[in-house]
């Protein structure tokens, strides 16, 4: 007989934010039969302490500390068969991820946008980040570096005040993006007006970087982004 224990979750998650460990989809081999159900429990600090969450197979759970974190799944038959199975998350500290929006930036758009956050999370926090990295990237592929040719980071980015209102459209087409399954509905076309925001306001914005690495604001940190083509998703 086997045991075969699964664990289902994002693999980062921001201090103070929920993320959830679903366990619904173990299952053992045919041959085997139960007088009893399968217990599950599982562990959020490497197995020293256990839950027991037979009942709904899933728990929610909030880091306080970054860190890799390993979460383990411990399965055990009627026979008392014990199988253990683990997973490494990954707990980013929201405090210095410079993320260039926030949730209170997506209700003064949509104030009811809290409707479409997965059960899984308690922000947007992971779709601000997205957000982050496209921008990010976006300067990488028009080879915007700084003086040693390293790619600029979010610690870079001089005033968030630049970035957020481009940040926040973007957070908001990919979140609209991600709930359109039919061509036309309110979704998509949601998705389009923001795409459109964030291209109309992107390109008459101006980026602050620390092109010196030096902590401050000098004539060759600005770029403006009119010069930079709009990627489009």
């Amino acid at each position: 007989m086997a045991i075969f224990g699964i664990i289902k979750s994002d693999d980062q998650v921001f201090t103070g934010d929920k993320i959830r460990f679903d366990c619904s989809e173990s299952f053992v081999s045919p041959d085997v039969t139960f007088k009893s159900p399968i217990s599950h429990e599982i562990s959020t600090d490497g197995g020293v302490t256990w839950y027991n969450i037979t009942l709904k197979k899933y728990v929610d759970w909030i880091f306080t500390t970054s860190g890799s974190k390993t979460i383990t799944l411990r399965l055990t038959d009627s026979s008392d068969n014990q199988e253990t199975f683990t997973k490494v998350v990954s707990v980013s500290s929201l405090s210095t991820a410079n993320l260039f929006s926030k949730d209170v930036d997506l209700y003064k758009y949509e104030p009811e946008i809290d409707q479409y956050l997965p059960k899984k999370w308690s922000s947007w926090n992971m779709i601000h980040l997205e957000a982050q990295k496209f921008l990010l990237n976006w300067l990488d592929e028009k080879q915007y570096f700084n003086q040693d040719g390293e790619s600029y980071e979010a610690q870079d980015i001089m005033s968030i005040e630049q970035v957020r209102e481009i940040s926040t459209f973007k957070a908001l087409e990919i979140i609209f993006a991600g709930n359109s399954n039919v061509v036309g509905d309110i979704f998509s076309i949601k998705r389009d007006k923001y795409k459109e925001l964030f291209n109309e306001k992107a390109s008459r914005s101006y980026l602050k970087l620390d092109y010196n690495n030096n902590g401050t604001i000098e004539q060759e940190d600005s770029t403006s982004l009119n010069s930079i083509r709009i990627l489009r998703r």
